[in-house]
C-alpha cells in the first residue's frame, strides 16, 4: 500500500493528527520535488513554512492563535505569535475525500446537517480531537455567515481557550470604520493581556510593511490575469484563496515573487496557461473548486477554458499608505477585514457583490459566466437571479449556476462538474 494511503488511513483512525498529516505531505512533495523538478519546489515552499509553523509554534516558543473569518493578523504577528487560519484544514484536506467526510460525518451526528462544510470539518476535527495542537486563543469575527456564527462560539467553549471576537458591520462606511477601529484597539489590550508584554510598536510596523508587500505582489499577480492570453492556471488562484488573511507572514514573499516572475515570463514568451490556445475566459462568481482540482487543468486543456478570476477569491489589497500614523493604520485594517475574500462580496448588500462582478467582468476580458455554488453557502444563493440578471443586462451574457460542495467531494465527482461546465461552454456561449 503507498505511502499516503497508509498515512490517510492513520487520520482516520485517530492516530495521526490533522496537522501533523498536512505537514508532513508538504514536506514529503517538496522534498519529492527537489529531487524531480527542483524549478518548481516554490510552489511547496510556503506550504511547508506554514504547516511547520502552526505545528511547532510551542515547541518554537510562540503562542499559537486560532482566528476564524477576518481578524487584524498583522497584531498577531506583531506579538510574536503564531496564527492558525482554521479554514486552511478543511481548504488543504478538501481532496483527501474520505478525510473530510471523516469530520464532516462526525460533526453533523451533533450539529446541524446544514451547515457549510468548512465549518463541519473544522468542528470534526475538534470533536475527533485531531488538530494535533492546542491554541492558546480563539479569536474569530461574526462574517461571512450563519454557519461561521454557530461553529465559532462551539468551538471556543470545547477549546475553553481566551476567546475574543470581532464584531463587522454590515456597511462598510465611516462609522463601520470607527466601529472595528474601536474593536482593534480592544483586540490589542486582549493581546497584550495573553502574552504580558505590550504592543512594540516597531514590531508592529515590521508587520505592516511585510503585509505591504505581499499585498504588493498580491495585487500585481491578479492584474497579470487581465492579460489575454492569461499567463497562470487556474489552479494558482486556489493556492492563493488564504493568502490575503496571513498577509504579513515573511514566507509569502518569495512565493508570490516567483509566481510573478513566471506569469511575467509567461507574458513575455506570449504563451498562456492554455497549451491548446486560450478560448474562453471564465468568471467563477462563488467558490473555488476545491474538492476538484483536475477540474481546472481538465477544462484548459479539453476546452481552452481557463477560469480567470473567482468573485469571491479576488482581492484588491490596501496597503498601509502612513505607517507612523497609529491611528491611520488602524482605519486600514479596518478597511482590509472589510475587504478580504470572502467578506468583500458575500457578507454585506449585493450591491457589494455586484461592484465587484462589475470590475471584474470591465477588467479582465471575461466571456463565461459560472456560478460555482456551493451548497453551505445558502445567503450567496439567495443572490443567484440578482447576479445572473445584472450579468445579463449589463453584459448580454447568460450565466451558468452549479451546486457544489466545494469541501465534501461526495457531493458532486469532477467529471460531473466538467461536463456542466463544458456544457454551458459548446451549448450556450458557443464563441
Amino acid at each position: 500500500m503507498a505511502k499516503v494511503d497508509t498515512e490517510i488511513l492513520k487520520v482516520m483512525s485517530g492516530e495521526l493528527s490533522t496537522t501533523d498529516y498536512i505537514a508532513g505531505q508538504c514536506e514529503g512533495k517538496l522534498a519529492h520535488t527537489l529531487e524531480k523538478d527542483p524549478d518548481s519546489a516554490w510552489i511547496y515552499d510556503l506550504q511547508v513554512a506554514q504547516w511547520g509553523q502552526i505545528r511547532d509554534a510551542h515547541k518554537n516558543g510562540k503562542k499559537l492563535i486560532a482566528f476564524g473569518g477576518p481578524m487584524p493578523v498583522d497584531i498577531i504577528y506583531a506579538f510574536d505569535c503564531q496564527p492558525y487560519y482554521l479554514d486552511q484544514l478543511p481548504l488543504s484536506t478538501a481532496p483527501k475525500g474520505d478525510m473530510n467526510s471523516k469530520f464532516v460525518d462526525l460533526c453533523e451526528s451533533k450539529t446541524n446537517q446544514s451547515m457549510c462544510s468548512i465549518d463541519k470539518v473544522e468542528m470534526g476535527a475538534l470533536l475527533a480531537d485531531q488538530y494535533g495542537v492546542v491554541p492558546d486563543a480563539f479569536v474569530y469575527s461574526t462574517v461571512p455567515c450563519d454557519s461561521s456564527r454557530i461553529a465559532y462560539p462551539i468551538m471556543s467553549k470545547m477549546w475553553g481557550c481566551p476567546t475574543f471576537n470581532i464584531d463587522l458591520p454590515f456597511r462598510r462606511d465611516e462609522r463601520g470604520v470607527a466601529y472595528l477601529v474601536q474593536q482593534t484597539k480592544e483586540f490589542i489590550t486582549f493581546m497584550e493581556e495573553l502574552t504580558g508584554k505590550k504592543l512594540d510598536m516597531d514590531k508592529l510596523k515590521a508587520s505592516m510593511e511585510i503585509a505591504n508587500r505581499t499585498n504588493e505582489l498580491i495585487g500585481k499577480i491578479a492584474d497579470l490575469r487581465k492579460h489575454t492570453p492569461c499567463p497562470l492556471p487556474g489552479m494558482l488562484l486556489v493556492t492563493n484563496a488564504c493568502m490575503s488573511g496571513m498577509a504579513a507572514d515573511p514566507a509569502m514573499i518569495p512565493f508570490l515573487e516567483k509566481e510573478l516572475e513566471m506569469g511575467e515570463m509567461m507574458i513575455a514568451m506570449e504563451m498562456g496557461a492554455c497549451m491548446n490556445g486560450e478560448k474562453y475566459r471564465m468568471l467563477f462568481l462563488q467558490n473555488m473548486l476545491w474538492t476538484q482540482l483536475k477540474a481546472y487543468t481538465y477544462l484548459e486543456r479539453e476546452y481552452g477554458a481557463i477560469c480567470i478570476m473567482d468573485v469571491l477569491g479576488h482581492y484588491h489589497p490596501d496597503i498601509y499608505e502612513h505607517i507612523d500614523n497609529f491611528e491611520d493604520c488602524l482605519k486600514v485594517m479596518a478597511v482590509k477585514m472589510m475587504n478580504l475574500p470572502m467578506i468583500h462580496g458575500a457578507a454585506g448588500p449585493v450591491d457589494y457583490y455586484c461592484d465587484r462582478i462589475k470590475y471584474l467582468m470591465d477588467e479582465f476580458n471575461i466571456n463565461a459566466s459560472v456560478f460555482l455554488g456551493h451548497v453551505g453557502c445558502k445567503h450567496t444563493w439567495a443572490s443567484t437571479k440578482i447576479l445572473s440578471d445584472y450579468i445579463q443586462q449589463n453584459y448580454g451574457m447568460p450565466t451558468l449556476l452549479i451546486d457544489v460542495d466545494c469541501i465534501d467531494g461526495r457531493y458532486k465527482t469532477a467529471e460531473e462538474v466538467q461536463d456542466a461546465i463544458g456544457e454551458y461552454l459548446t451549448t450556450v456561449v458557443k464563441l
